[in-house]
């Protein structure tokens, strides 16, 4: 029998003095340990960012999809262990869809599953439940809605919602859409009332050279709370599980810019034009998303800034990084920022992370070993 290694690669007490009075007047101290996984011989998969995953309730395992043979995995987080695999079919009556995008944890032991095609409700054993159907819903005017979101999150089980994002790329806009299971009707919502989706869309129009790069906007659900927050600016917009809006965040950095400057009606004609302004997009500032710390009735988010050296190998979209810094946002329970600190350890924002016990618990992959940076503050 093999048992779990704990391996502390850095066990760190830092303390990183405020600039801002007015947001401490306290030195803010923050320790790093590195944690890897025994995966029990499992081969797990570790994508790139790790989005296809999800903590439990009882913040005790990660279920994380594995596209190597179509399962999900249940990864214990207290032994630090694979424990146990889920089967799911791709096609026939429990067929989830080939291609999976997301997947999130119910309130019970159901699992919502996005896929290309589609999305559904299963049990753990791989047996579906319910099907979601955006095509037959109907809107406000009850007019067909006729589209499938491109991101979509569950809430539930009981009196299920189904939150969406669906883009018009055409005229560069993007809503969320809200899927009452019960009624079969959907709801729209502005999510881009300061034009953070809108302004930071790249393209180059010409029919013989299309090029398209827009920027991500962020879905998840926290504390009952779904959240819809944007990569290149800080505001966050809040929906109750019932699919209702409640509040639009706003706060005021102090390290890095609230948001990356517009283009300022810079029409871009060359693939080495939209490259440089993404470019400079990255160097301004990139947001993650926020998530809720049930222990200390807090919320954290991950941002980060980039220096890009001269260096840009064939087919990259942008130079090789000469460095990054990343920092952590803390909140309180009302969406108040509390402290901004910088964390030397982590070296991207735009990677899964979740809080758990008071810490937050960032994906890493080590050498092809699941592994996490847990940021305890």
């Amino acid at each position: 029998m093999r048992y779990f290694t704990l391996i502390a690669l850095t066990s760190i007490s830092l303390s990183c003095q405020k600039n801002d009075k007015d947001h401490s007047t306290n030195d803010l101290l923050y320790s790093v340990d590195t944690v890897i996984i025994d995966s029990k011989g499992r081969l797990l998969d570790l994508d790139t960012y790790f989005n296809k995953s999800d903590l439990d309730a009882e913040e005790s395992s990660i279920f994380l999809y594995n596209k190597f043979d179509h399962s999900i995995d249940e990864i214990n987080l207290k032994n630090l262990e694979f424990m146990n695999n889920h089967p799911f079919e791709a096609e026939g009556p429990d067929g989830t869809g080939e291609s999976v995008h997301y997947l999130n944890l119910l309130n019970d032991t159901s699992i919502f599953i996005k896929a290309f095609n589609g999305s559904a409700v299963f049990n753990q054993n791989g047996v579906l439940l319910k099907k979601i159907d955006w095509i037959k819903s109907v809107d406000s005017t009850g007019i067909k809605f006729g589209e499938i979101p491109q991101n979509e999150i569950a809430i539930g089980p009981s009196e299920l919602k189904v939150f969406g994002l669906t883009y018009d790329n055409r005229n560069r806009e993007v809503f969320l859409d809200v899927l009452s299971v019960k009624d079969n009707t959907v709801k729209r919502y502005d999510i881009d009332s300061k034009n953070s989706y809108h302004n930071f869309v790249l393209a180059i129009d010409d029919p013989k050279n299309y090029s398209f790069a827009d920027p991500y906007v962020f879905l998840n659900s926290e504390n009952n709370m779904v959240l819809v927050s944007h990569q290149y600016s800080n505001e966050i917009f809040m929906f109750n599980s019932e699919g209702e809006y409640v509040h639009t965040v706003e706060y005021e950095t102090k390290m890095t810019p609230k948001r990356v400057k517009d283009l300022n009606g810079i029409n871009i004609t060359t693939w080495e034009q939209l490259r440089e302004e993404y470019q400079h997009f990255s160097e301004q500032v990139r947001f993650g998303p926020p998530v809720w710390d049930s222990l200390n009735k807090q919320y954290l988010r991950l941002s980060a800034v980039r220096i890009f050296s001269d260096i840009l190998k064939e087919d990259s979209m942008l130079p090789e990084i000469k460095e990054i810094s990343v920092y952590l946002s803390v909140f309180d329970e009302e969406f108040n920022l509390v402290s901004e600190l910088a964390i030397g350890e982590l070296s991207s924002e735009y990677i899964k992370y979740f809080a758990k016990d008071g810490k937050l618990w960032v994906f890493q992959n080590f050498s092809d070993e699941l592994g996490f940076i847990i940021i305890d503050i």
